[in-house]
């Protein structure tokens, strides 16, 4: 019966083909919504718990937090660096982290901070930086720029990567982040001294050492040791105009929350998709039956049961459903393949090869809906003929 099936399915390839991109395009639609909702939400709340305090410059809160924890956006100005020293020997911080950001290497933007901002984070090869003009790659920046320990990279002045370049101090890659699925993958990390040094080289101060006072960078990141002492913390700068203190977690919440908005509105699209691929294969279903009837009647005279008919017709819609949802998982992911560099420069970064286990429910579910009309068609016709079946 299969290869019969294969057959049969072969002189009607036409309509089959339809109805292969029909449920192609449902659930391919259906697959990209959930599993880059899914990868966004997740992103986010995991890059939100690193620190509970961050502190910049008066401005947008959503632009504070996105280029602090997404090195995306510009960042809102300067604040001065003996910020970091004072909360530091506050004893209410485990840990204070400097954040600069201004240049970049290509596309990817050069972060200043120290090594606990990648605390957490494994290098695949080398060390963590110490030096200045020393720095650690993410894993794409490496791939795409075919960098190793021991390259050199000439940073230029901007985020764009079409500044004026330094090309007098190149920074030394001396090692290399494991691939984290995140935006620590598309950023370079050096000390905050490399980035100092590189401006006062520019504005012709001598060393870069001896105006400590004049030091800046773009926000601090914070890590309180209690809540009453993120209470403290939070209560001594925010009453400061001069800055504005956020939790990272509030402020990506909100975020969240426009994501799971637009995540409900594809959603209800795929639902719309999804009823009128219902409507698209029973029309197929039914003009497939029509064009068949002669067929069947001559399956029939040459004595082949009802029975055996229906389960021609199942087969052959259970091998095209199959086959549209191998080729919907396989274009669903190459999506996700294809627009991963075009959403990284958002902070976004997608892992192509994740699979939930909801993918495969939404897959079950258009392939029920798939294989539906053809059942409830070929039932019909069981019902009507009153010769064995």
């Amino acid at each position: 019966m299969l290869k019969f099936a294969l057959r049969h399915m072969a002189v009607r390839r036409t309509k089959l083909m339809m109805t292969c991109l029909s449920i192609v395009v449902t659930a391919c639609v259906a697959l990209l919504a959930y599993n880059i909702s899914t990868q966004i939400s997740e992103g986010i709340i995991r890059t939100a718990s690193s620190f509970d305090i961050i502190i910049g410059p008066s401005g947008s809160s959503t632009q504070l937090a996105m280029n602090t924890m997404f090195f995306t956006d510009k960042p809102l100005g300067t604040i001065p660096y003996a910020l970091v020293e004072e909360i530091q020997n506050s004893g209410l911080a485990s840990a204070v982290v400097p954040f600069s950001m201004g240049d970049s290497y290509n596309d990817a933007p050069i972060v200043g901070t120290t090594p606990a901002l990648l605390e957490g984070k494994s290098l695949s090869s080398g060390e963590m930086f110490a030096n200045v003009c020393e720095a650690v790659v993410g894993y794409d920046v490496a791939k795409k720029y075919n960098l190793h320990v021991g390259s050199s990279l000439i940073t230029s002045h901007g985020l764009s990567g079409s500044g004026s370049d330094h090309a007098e101090s190149p920074l030394t890659v001396t090692g290399i982040l494991s691939r984290t699925h995140t935006a620590y993958d598309n950023a370079v990390f050096t000390p905050c001294e490399t980035i100092w040094a590189l401006h006062d080289h520019e504005d012709e101060h001598e060393e870069s050492g001896e105006h400590d006072e004049d030091k800046t960078v773009c926000a601090v990141l914070v890590r309180s040791k209690s809540i009453a002492d993120y209470s403290t913390l939070t209560a001594a700068y925010s009453d400061n105009s001069d800055y504005l203190v956020i939790n990272p977690n509030t402020v990506l919440r909100e975020v969240l929350e426009n994501v799971d908005m637009s995540r409900r509105i594809v959603y209800i699209l795929c639902a719309v998709i999804l009823i009128m691929n219902v409507f698209v294969i029973t029309l197929i279903a039914l003009l497939s039956a029509y064009d068949s009837r002669s067929e069947i009647s001559l399956m029939r005279l040459i004595g082949v049961s009802m029975g055996k008919i229906n389960l021609l017709y199942l087969i052959e819609n259970a091998l095209t459903g199959a086959l549209a949802l191998a080729l919907s998982l396989l274009a669903a992911h190459a999506c996700l393949l294809g627009i991963r560099s075009f959403v990284a420069g958002m902070g976004i970064v997608l892992n192509a090869a994740k699979i939930y286990p909801a993918e495969w429910a939404v897959l079950l579910l258009v392939f029920a809906v798939s294989i539906l009309p053809t059942s409830i068609m070929t039932l019909r016709m069981s019902r009507r003929d009153g010769v064995d079946r």
